[in-house]
């Protein structure tokens, strides 16, 4: 322990003359958040912020490295352990409401938002450009904003990318894998909260006006017994889903690893593809496909669902977690 503490002091010495988020207006911020994580995500962060040249020994020790070696708030965010549901359950420590299906970058900037009002000054009001360096390091996202397949190829330039705030018409692209992962994260748990042994779980409420008013929904049940259900209409689509899930107790686990694919029409519309595992309570009862149409609305910018068709098959044995193959990435306006 001595000697990692002395390595630190001696790190920190050295850095004095070089930005960093520790003794910055963002410090109690970044903390705050950073204290959030479990040890095993901290621990990685640390590591990866030093470019695997301190190993630290606790998670406190971890905090103050992540600290002192992340020169500012682009490098921070960048980081992909600090996941959009991450960013979601600090803005609600904080009582700073989420407006329906927000993705990360707006996350990202309504945090912003929340430590500079903290420290006094302005909140932005205007959409802030933060610089990534493209990495090939798993805990760093790649860069958004810019040509997908540039990003990818070229591991040393740095680019830049738009993140908007919360209620403000102002585009901002985000990738096509990330998009959907922020998705399937926040409706899975929106669905699984319907049932009371996940009530608790903080997260958005399962609601009609996630629907467009024309939506569709098809339950498709393979087991011992095979059906089918379908339901046209916002009103009628919600209730289909929501009757059934309670009906059966349904929890879903998506894989969001290696689970889910997206794909754009030439109109708009982007098809989400996620699949995972069915439990009932603590009884794992089968897997699941689903299929999701988004189309971004022109009102407020909001993505809606335009359909849901989902497979629930039962099954007692599992070999394998369900799993997609990779799918092509681009990128999507929000």
């Amino acid at each position: 322990m001595l000697k990692n503490t002395c390595l630190c002091r001696t790190l920190q010495a050295e850095s004095s003359s070089v930005m960093s988020l520790l003794h910055s207006i963002y410090e109690a911020g970044v903390r705050g958040l950073l204290e959030m994580l479990d040890s095993e995500a901290l621990l990685a962060l640390a590591r990866t912020s030093t470019n695997n040249r301190i190993l630290p020994l606790n998670s406190s020790e971890a905090i103050e490295i992540i600290l002192l070696h992340t020169p500012d708030l682009g490098r921070f965010f960048s980081y992909r352990r600090l996941s959009a549901q991450t960013l979601f359950l600090y803005l609600h420590k904080y009582q700073v409401p989420s407006m329906g299906f927000a993705n990360k970058n707006q996350m990202i900037m309504a945090v912003k938002d929340l430590w500079e009002k903290q420290c006094g000054r302005k909140a932005v009001s205007k959409p802030t450009t933060l610089k990534r360096r493209a990495s090939s390091d798993p805990e760093i996202e790649s860069p958004k904003g810019t040509q997908v397949e540039k990003n990818i190829a070229n591991d040393d330039t740095e680019s830049e990318f738009d993140v908007t705030p919360f209620a403000q018409p102002i585009v901002s692209v985000i990738r096509s894998d990330d998009f959907t992962r922020d998705f399937c994260e926040w409706y899975f748990n929106m669905v699984n909260r319907l049932q009371p042994v996940c009530a608790h779980h903080i997260g958005d409420t399962f609601r009609e006006d996630i629907f467009y008013s024309n939506s569709f929904a098809d339950i498709y049940f393979i087991g011992h017994s095979c059906g089918e259900k379908h339901a046209q209409g916002r009103d009628n689509t919600y209730a289909l889903l929501r009757e059934t899930f309670m009906a059966y107790s349904l929890l879903f686990s998506p894989n969001l690893e290696n689970g889910t694919q997206a794909f754009k029409s030439d109109h708009g519309l982007v098809k989400i593809c996620c699949c995972g595992t069915l439990h009932h309570k603590n009884a794992l009862v089968g897997i699941f496909e689903q299929e999701s149409g988004l189309v971004c609305s022109p009102v407020d910018r909001a993505w809606k669902i335009m359909y849901i068709k989902i497979n629930l098959k039962q099954s007692n044995t599992l070999c394998e977690r369900p799993s997609l193959p990779p799918c092509q990435l681009f990128e999507i306006e929000t």
